[in-house]
C-alpha cells in the first residue's frame, strides 16, 4: 500500500487504521512516490486531494500504474469534486472523514466503486479500457498490462490519425508478437493502408479496399473478427487478407458503421491466436475506434477555433468562450491583453481560474441560463474595473464579452453569490476535515486499542494536536476578519528587520537557509504600528522561508527610492507561477496544504494601511522577491487609517 498525503494527522490516522499484515509506505509527494514505484507495485495507492495533490497527481500516477486501483481521500463532498477526480483516473473517491470500516472495505475491494472510465491520464476523453483482470485462465497478465499501457499512450496522440494509425500497429506488435501487422482506414472515400509493420513497400502503396466486396464488405454485414478460416467463404476477402498476410483482422466502428481494420500476421512463435486474445484484440480495437472518433472530433473543433479566431481577433472588446462544464475554451487577443494571460494558460481550465469576480456571472448565466448585461465588476488582483456582457449559447455554453471601464467609480458588487464564498467553504472544510479525520479514526480503534499503551500515547498525542489545528483555523479566520485602527510611532525599520529576523534563526538554521542583509547607509525611518508592522514582515519572511524547504538564500534591504521607503524581501525557491502572480494577496488563495492563504493577503492589507503598497517581483534567475514600500513622510490623514 502506497500512501501519498503532505497531512501529517492525516497520515498517523490511516497508519493507525490499516492492518498491521499490510506493507504500508508513506510519501509526502508525488515525486518521492515516483521513486517507490520504480522499485515496487502497489497493489493500491491512496492519494489526499489537498491543494498539491489530488487531481494535480492523479493523472501521473495513472500513467504510471495503469493497473493498480486509486484510492482519492477529499474532504469535499460535491459532485463536481467527484467527477474530477474520477475524470482525473481515481478508481475510488471516499469522503473524509470517513470510518475504519469504509476505508477497509475499500482497500479490500469489498465496497462498491465506480468503474474507470477515460483514458487514465486525465483528459477524460471516455474511452473504454480494459481491466487488470485476465479475461481466461490461459491469458497472461502482461499482456493486458501492456494494453493498458498502450491505451494510455494512444490517447496521446488522439489529435493525429497518422500518429494514432502507427501506435496502434506499434501495439499490436508488442502485445500479440506478430510479425507483421497494418491498419487500414477510410480517409474520405478512399480506403488504403495507414500503417503498416513487416509488409512489402510496394502493398500498404498500392492496396485499395471498398465497402462493396472484400474485408470491409464482411465488416458492414457482421462486425465481428475475421480470420483466414472464417474469411474463406467470402473469396474477395480471404484474398486481401493473403494480400496482408493477415491472419486475424479486427473491424474498427465510429457510430455503429465500419472505418478501418486492424489486421494481424502470424505470431513469431508460430503458435495461432488463442480464443483470450481474439477477445482482446476485438477490446483493443474498441478502444481504437473512440480514440480515432475523437481524432476527428478534435480536427473538427480545431477548424471551427481557427475560423472563430479569425471572427474575433479583429474584436476591439474581449471575448472569452466558455463551455457548459465551466471551463474557458477560448480567448482573443484583446482578452488576453485585458486579463494579462495566454491561452495556453487559460483554455482548458476552470473560469475560476481567471478571477472569482469575473467568474460569478458567468456561473449564474451557466446554472439559470439568463443573458446579463452592463456587469460592472472590480477585479482587485489586476487592479482591472471591467464592464461585461455574459450571453447564454444554444449548445449550453457561454459567450463572454467585455472590456475596461475607464470611469473612477465602479458598481458595488453582489457578491453573496460569489464562487469566493464557495472557494473559503472549500478550504475552511479542508483544514477542518483533515484534523477531523485523524481525531475520527482514533475515537473508532479506542475501544478495541486502549489496552495499548502505546495507542493511547498516540491517542493523546494526535488528537490534542489536531484540535489545536482547528483552534488555529478559528484563530486565523478571526483575525482576518478584524479590521483594527493602528497607532502610529516613528521606527528605524532596520532595527525592525533585525528583530524580525531574531524570531526565525531556528527556522533559518534548519532548512540550512542562508540570509544576506544589505541595508541603506543612513537611517531609514517610518510611521508604523510596530505589532501589526511586524506581523506583515513576518509572513513575507515566512513565505520566502517556505518557498526553500531544501535551502537556499534568504535577502534583505533597505534602501530610499523618491519620496518611499523600500524593503526588499527575496529567495531563491523554485518563484511564482504566472497563473498565481495576479491571485498571491487575495484572502484565502494558497497552493500549499498547510495554512489558509492569509499570510499574504494580511501582510498586503496591513502595508496598504499605512499608505504604502506590497509588490511582487522576480528575484532573477529564480526565486521571487516581494517589495513593501512606506511613505517617508508621515502619515497624513491618521483618522483614517484601519478602514
Amino acid at each position: 500500500m502506497l500512501v501519498i498525503a503532505d497531512d501529517e494527522g492525516l497520515r498517523e490516522s490511516l497508519r493507525a487504521t490499516l492492518p498491521d499484515t499490510d506493507l504500508v509506505l508513506f510519501e509526502p509527494g508525488v515525486d518521492a512516490a515516483a521513486r517507490r514505484l520504480v522499485s515496487l507495485q502497489a497493489d493500491a495507492i491512496l492519494v489526499d486531494d489537498s491543494p498539491s495533490l489530488g487531481v494535480r497527481v492523479i493523472p501521473a500516477l495513472r500513467a504510471t500504474t495503469p493497473g493498480t486501483r486509486i484510492i482519492a481521500l477529499t474532504a469535499r463532498n460535491d459532485a463536481l469534486t467527484h467527477a474530477g477526480l474520477t475524470k482525473a483516473g481515481a478508481d475510488v473517491v471516499l469522503e473524509k472523514p470517513f470510518s475504519c470500516e469504509e476505508l477497509n472495505q475499500v482497500i479490500s475491494g469489498k465496497a462498491a466503486y465506480p468503474a474507470q472510465n477515460g483514458n487514465g491520464n486525465g483528459n477524460g476523453t471516455g474511452s473504454t479500457f480494459l481491466t487488470a483482470a485476465p479475461i481466461g485462465g490461459a491469458m497472461a497478465l502482461n499482456q493486458h498490462q501492456m494494453a493498458l499501457r498502450w491505451l494510455s499512450r494512444i490517447s496521446v496522440a488522439a489529435g493525429d490519425p497518422v500518429r494514432l494509425s502507427q501506435s496502434l500497429v506499434e501495439l499490436a506488435l508488442d502485445i500479440f508478437d506478430a510479425v507483421r501487422c497494418a491498419v487500414i482506414l477510410d480517409n474520405q472515400g478512399a480506403i488504403s493502408v495507414a500503417a503498416s509493420h513487416g509488409l512489402p513497400p510496394e502493398v500498404p502503396a498500392r492496396a485499395r479496399f471498398s465497402y462493396t466486396d472484400g474485408i470491409m464488405r464482411c465488416f458492414e454485414e457482421r462486425a465481428s473478427l475475421l480470420d483466414r478460416f472464417s474469411s474463406q467463404e467470402f473469396p474477395t476477402a480471404y484474398k486481401q487478407m493473403q494480400l496482408l498476410s493477415a491472419e486475424v483482422v479486427a473491424p474498427l466502428l465510429r457510430n455503429g458503421r465500419v472505418f478501418g481494420a486492424i489486421a494481424l500476421g502470424e505470431k513469431a512463435s508460430g503458435a495461432p491466436y488463442s480464443q483470450e486474445e481474439r477477445e482482446l484484440l476485438t477490446l483493443v480495437a474498441r478502444s481504437a475506434s473512440v480514440a480515432f472518433e475523437q481524432a476527428g472530433a478534435q480536427e473538427k473543433t480545431t477548424r471551427e477555433q481557427r475560423a472563430l479566431e479569425d471572427a474575433l481577433t479583429q474584436l476591439h472588446a474581449g471575448v472569452v468562450l466558455i463551455d457548459p462544464d465551466r471551463r474557458v475554451r477560448f480567448l482573443n487577443a484583446q482578452a488576453e491583453a485585458l486579463l494579462g494571460m495566454s491561452s495556453l494558460d487559460a483554455v482548458g481550465r476552470s473560469v475560476q481560474q481567471i478571477g472569482s469576480v469575473f467568474a460569478d456571472p458567468v456561473l449564474r448565466t451557466l446554472s439559470d441560463g439568463r443573458p446579463r448585461t452592463g456587469v460592472e465588476v472590480r477585479d482587485p488582483g489586476r487592479r482591472l474595473r471591467l464592464v461585461m456582457s455574459v450571453t447564454p449559447a444554444n449548445d449550453g455554453a457561454a459567450v463572454v464579452s467585455f472590456s475596461r471601464k475607464e470611469e473612477e467609480s465602479v458598481a458595488t458588487e453582489n457578491i453573496a453569490y460569489s464562487p469566493f464564498w464557495e472557494y473559503l467553504s472549500s478550504r475552511v472544510a479542508q483544514e477542518v476535515k483533515n484534523p477531523m479525520v485523524a481525531i475520527n479514526t482514533f475515537a473508532q480503534l479506542l475501544p478495541r486499542k486502549y489496552d495499548s499503551e502505546e495507542f493511547r500515547d498516540a491517542f493523546s498525542r494526535v488528537v490534542q494536536k489536531e484540535v489545536e489545528r482547528i483552534n488555529q483555523v478559528v484563530d486565523t479566520l478571526f483575525d482576518f476578519s478584524r479590521n483594527p485602527k493602528l497607532t502610529l510611532e516613528r521606527a528605524d525599520l532596520n532595527d525592525t528587520i533585525e528583530g524580525v529576523l531574531g524570531g526565525f534563526e531556528e527556522a533559518l538554521a534548519s532548512r540550512q537557509i542562508e540570509i544576506k542583509t544589505h541595508f541603506a547607509p543612513d537611517d531609514i525611518e517610518a510611521d508604523i504600528d510596530p505589532r501589526y508592522f511586524i506581523q506583515a514582515l513576518q509572513s513575507v519572511v515566512q513565505n520566502a522561508i517556505e518557498a526553500m524547504p531544501a535551502g537556499g538564500t534568504l535577502s534583505i534591504s533597505t534602501r530610499r527610492n523618491g519620496e518611499a521607503t523600500e524593503i526588499c524581501v527575496s529567495d531563491t525557491g523554485e518563484g511564482v507561477s504566472p497563473e498565481d502572480e495576479n491571485m498571491i494577496f487575495l484572502p484565502f488563495y494558497s497552493t500549499k496544504e498547510k495554512g489558509m492563504g492569509l499570510g499574504l493577503a494580511l501582510a498586503n492589507r496591513i502595508v496598504q494601511q499605512h499608505h504604502g503598497a506590497l509588490e511582487l517581483g522576480e528575484a532573477g534567475e529564480s526565486g521571487a522577491r516581494f517589495t513593501i514600500r512606506l511613505p517617508i513622510k508621515e502619515s497624513e490623514h491618521a483618522d483614517h487609517i484601519g478602514r
